[in-house]
């Protein structure tokens, strides 16, 4: 394969919930900081892997070539669905290109796509099945599914092909951690730390896991040694934040997160972190500042619209609320965590015709997904409005 690319209930202030790229069936939807981490990460995989940096020049060496670099750029901005529109024109002009499937299961992957996205990684490996980069985006995808053990085979096939390629260590060992098997997922990261001792990202991933495990101290440690090696990394900065957010230690959390935004103030995702804590210590209007940056810098970052929204229901601002849900609805459509907020805030402003409409377009999308916690909350809901 060549370089041309690869693959809350109500209506307060947000809590650590779920954004629509990971679900969990919890009824405000708002992006974890795993799920937000995992979403910058997939824009950068692909831009890596495409060979493409900061400044540099676009190619067009023909309609193929611009078709995926085209792609390739709306990813980078979030623009997933622009992204598979691209890479399907490009792959009308060569359909047997497999770097091009590869694109777009990643941004298939993105939109929380991950059978479709698997169908484009298994094109991609019966084209060129030599690639280690596609076994391990198809093993992270199959992971979202909770498809573990398929998951671990592509892991292996990876490290068959590339047996000193850390990020595939770091890689399984997280999969390995969300199965339950820490004893092997340590074993990985070590590993990876025998063949990059100075890697901060291998010691910040170790440090999340530590942490989930409940060994605080140990995990910042790891992201000590992380900062260490890399003192100006704003992904190390937020991934401690993260920790002492879930500590409860928000003051300290919007310190690290407050350091992330002046490493790079051009990166929406940081601002989004500050936001969060802000919004957890009842900042609000300074919330929305800060979302407001994150949306200025990523125009199609659903859960800031829709952490955004949260923060105006708790000023009282429900139409400007409903305006931002508007937005989130039409980035994506199918989410039912989306239609509930929103009803939410149209219930606040008497229309209930209008938010009944949403809890029902809810209710199917959540029935769709098996989201049983959030069907039940929706049927209550309903049942409450009704009977006004």
């Amino acid at each position: 394969m060549n370089a041309q690319g690869h693959g809350a209930t109500g209506a307060g202030k947000p809590t650590k919930g779920t954004d629509a790229l990971h679900p969990s069936g919890r009824t405000a939807m708002t992006m974890t900081h795993t799920s937000k981490k995992w979403f910058w990460e997939v824009a950068i995989a692909v831009a890596i892997v495409a060979g493409i940096v900061a400044g540099a020049a676009w190619v067009w060496l023909d309609d193929t070539g611009a078709h995926n670099n085209r792609g390739i750029a709306n990813i980078e901005r979030s623009r997933y669905r622009q992204a598979i529109a691209d890479f399907d024109r490009a792959l009308r002009l060569e359909p047997d290109a497999a770097y091009i499937y590869a694109n777009r299961a990643g941004a298939k992957s993105a939109l929380g796509q991950y059978r479709e996205a698997i169908t484009d990684y298994d094109h991609a490996l019966r084209m060129e099945p030599d690639e280690a980069y596609v076994y391990v985006e198809r093993a992270r995808a199959k992971s979202s599914l909770g498809e573990y053990e398929e998951a671990f085979a592509d892991y292996d096939q990876a490290l068959r092909l590339e047996p000193d390629a850390a990020y595939i260590y770091v890689e399984r060992a997280r999969a390995k951690s969300n199965f339950g098997e820490y004893e092997e997922a340590f074993a990985d990261f070590d590993q990876a730390l025998r063949l990059e001792p100075d890697n901060a990202h291998i010691y910040t991933s170790r440090g999340s896991v530590k942490f989930d495990l409940g060994q605080v101290q140990e995990a910042f440690a790891d992201f000590d040694q992380a900062l260490q090696l890399e003192p100006d990394n704003a992904r190390i900065y937020t991934s401690r934040g993260d920790v002492k957010f879930d500590l409860g230690q928000i003051q300290e959390a919007f310190a690290d997160y407050d350091q992330a935004v002046r490493l790079e103030p051009d990166n929406g995702y940081v601002y989004f972190d500050r936001a969060y804590a802000r919004a957890e210590i009842g900042q609000h209007k300074e919330a929305i500042f800060d979302f407001d940056q994150a949306l200025r810098l990523q125009p199609y970052f659903i859960g800031a619209y829709v952490n955004r929204a949260l923060a105006w229901n708790a000023l009282g601002q429900f139409r400007k609320a409903i305006a931002d849900y508007d937005q989130a609805v039409r980035l994506r459509p199918e989410s039912p965590h989306v239609y509930f907020n929103r009803s939410l805030a149209k219930a606040e402003l008497g229309q209930h015709k209008e938010a009944l409409a949403d809890l029902k377009a809810a209710l199917q999308f959540a029935e769709e997904a098996g989201y049983s916690d959030l069907i039940t909350s929706i049927e209550e809901k309903i049942q409450e409005l009704e009977q006004e």
